[in-house]
């Protein structure tokens, strides 16, 4: 009796120390599985059994496999070991099998005497014969399998399988603790790279709002400059001749800003659209490098191309592929040096046909390669602040790129400084006949048509701003046309009352009635005439959706503004029936 008491004490004393241990435990792990391992070994020390493995589910094969076993020093089970670390145990199946099938601890007293126990025999013949084990919950779902296994035959008792199941759901209990934290902390993540997302978009928003303030001032401060010189009459001839060079090219430069800024807001829509067919690559190519030649040859920069003999045609959008190669070859020219090389490269093979535009310029920083396609995006650092530009273009490069089913990709050059950026798009099936060269589409015309005349063309104008009004007044007067000016749809319906018109030219925004109710109340008039008053809208509204509102309106064709003389005389022309059909 006195045995038995020291007996029961010590047990007793074992499994508070084991209670204790685990307690630690769960207090200093960081995860379900560390745990599990930790409380593997510290039951088989101070419970004194011989050996355990912790099981986890196969959730896709629905079976538990045995990702830890812990043997004592003293005790050789290597052949069982083996076994257990490769087995795999369905619902009902074996020890494990059955606690996870019931979620509740079992125990055997007596390997040899059960009739389900897979590993028994290398069991036996390692000298194992009881094994107890116990579910690890969280609330009813098992997480896994703690057994244990004894060398010795043993009588377990009631209370230990109790504290089995207390521990199995303490752990459960850690694990649910550990997953509210993981989750709490993958929301603060989440909510940090969000914030930190909006602060680096606020960024970008701001540098290139400040860029695009620049970008848009630095032009008109010479057009300013350059027409108060002109206006103050004292200016020669080859001065004065300079100053309208320098008041063109730089309105030109606020139009390309503002046909950037469109282009991508046409991008983020997915409203830009291709006007596809047969392009001629070469003569596009050769376009763009006219474009750019002025830059290119004010700093001395040699111009090199190699083309590949026999490749003309290819499918796409012709004013869209010259885009492409213009930014190219635009951004190679503003970043290569005074005396520095710009080379354009085109070749093909039976799939693809590639451009390639390289330069000698500084090359594009690492760390920047990856953002370079990016809208809003510059490299940091005095280079791009010396050569300017929004950081729209090869944005705009990528989508029309991609939009045509190719790929475009830049890199630093190997053989020395420079970068090259290099264009792949897809070739149809079939062979390429030059003779399907006179159907192509090009970018260009090698020659500047002289503008169709308006002799006695009779045209009606409504512009509310003036200066617009007296410029196409004075473009449309120039080319022979008798042209009446007004500034309100108001003013307008009174003159068609008036007199007889061959032509409607007006403009969108405008106080009080704007051009959509305009042209509506004009074809309201003509209701049931033959004969309708061919009409253009001339507006701002550059948009392909502003183009299809003002042809459902009642206009027969958009013209965007800024507009060149020659184009709006040709639409003009073309309307009048003075030139085939637009």
């Amino acid at each position: 009796c006195f045995t038995r008491d020291i007996t029961d004490r010590r047990q007793t004393e074992r499994r508070l120390a084991l209670q204790y241990a685990v307690t630690r435990i769960l207090s200093e792990s960081a995860d379900f599985i560390e745990s599990a391992r930790r409380i593997l070994q510290v039951t088989c020390k101070r419970l004194e059994w011989d050996a355990g493995g912790l099981w986890t589910i196969d959730h896709d094969a629905q079976v538990l496999r045995c990702v830890d076993f812990y043997a004592a020093s003293t005790t050789a089970v290597n052949e069982f070991e083996k076994l257990t670390r490769t087995v795999a145990l369905k619902r009902g199946e074996g020890l494990p099998g059955r606690i996870w099938e019931k979620g509740a601890p079992a125990r055997i007293d007596d390997i040899a005497e059960d009739p389900n126990f897979p590993r028994a025999a290398v069991a036996r013949q390692e000298g194992i014969n009881s094994a107890f084990g116990f579910p690890i919950l969280l609330g009813d779902e098992v997480l896994g399998v703690l057994d244990f296994f004894s060398m010795e035959i043993r009588e377990l008792d009631d209370e230990l399988l109790q504290l089995a199941a207390s521990i199995g759901g303490q752990i459960g209990q850690f694990t649910k603790r550990k997953r509210a934290e993981d989750e709490r902390a993958e929301l603060l993540e989440r909510e940090r790279a969000a914030r930190a997302d909006a602060e680096k978009a606020n960024r970008l928003k701001d540098e290139f709002l400040a860029t695009l303030s620049h970008e848009l001032r630095t032009p008109l401060n010479a057009v300013i400059g350059w027409s108060r010189m002109l206006k103050s009459g004292r200016l020669d001839e080859d001065s004065a001749a300079h100053a309208l060079e320098v008041i063109e090219r730089n309105a030109w430069s606020q139009k390309q800003i503002i046909e950037d800024i469109l282009d991508v807001s046409r991008v983020i829509t997915g409203k830009l659209q291709l006007n596809l067919g047969p392009v001629d690559l070469v003569a596009v190519v050769d376009a763009a490098l006219d474009a750019v030649r002025p830059a290119l040859e004010a700093k001395a920069i040699n111009i090199g191309t190699i083309i590949d003999a026999g490749l003309r045609i290819v499918p796409g959008d012709a004013d869209r592929l010259q885009q492409v190669i213009w930014n190219l070859l635009s951004n190679a020219a503003k970043f290569t040096p005074s005396e520095g090389k710009v080379e354009v490269r085109l070749s093909h093979d039976s799939a693809h046909v590639q451009i390639q535009v390289s330069d000698s310029g500084p090359g594009i920083d690492p760390a920047f390669l990856p953002h370079v396609f990016e809208r809003f995006r510059q490299a940091d650092g005095t280079i791009t602040r010396t050569h300017g530009g929004l950081g729209l273009g090869l944005a705009i490069v990528r989508h029309l790129v991609e939009l045509h089913g190719g790929i475009i990709t830049a890199e630093n050059r190997a053989d020395g400084p420079g970068a090259i950026f290099t264009l792949k798009l897809r070739l149809p099936s079939g062979e390429l006949r030059p003779e399907t060269l006179a159907g192509a589409i090009t970018a260009f015309k090698d020659s500047e048509p002289e503008p169709p005349s308006l002799e006695n063309l009779r045209i009606l104008v409504v512009d509310d701003e003036r200066d617009t009004l007296d410029l196409v007044t004075m473009d449309l007067t120039q080319h022979g046309a008798s042209v009446t000016g007004v500034t309100s749809a108001a003013e307008a319906l009174s003159a068609l009352d008036h007199s007889q018109f061959d032509l409607l030219i007006s403009d969108i925004a405008m106080p009080e009635t704007d051009g959509y109710a305009l042209i509506r109340q004009v074809r309201r008039r003509e209701s049931g005439q033959e004969k309708k008053l061919p009409a253009v809208a001339l507006t701002a509204y550059a948009r392909v959706q502003d183009r299809m509102r003002a042809i459902m309106a009642g206009y027969n064709t958009h013209v965007a503004k800024p507009v060149e003389a020659n184009e709006l005389v040709t639409v003009v022309a073309s309307l009048a029936g003075r030139l085939g059909k637009i």
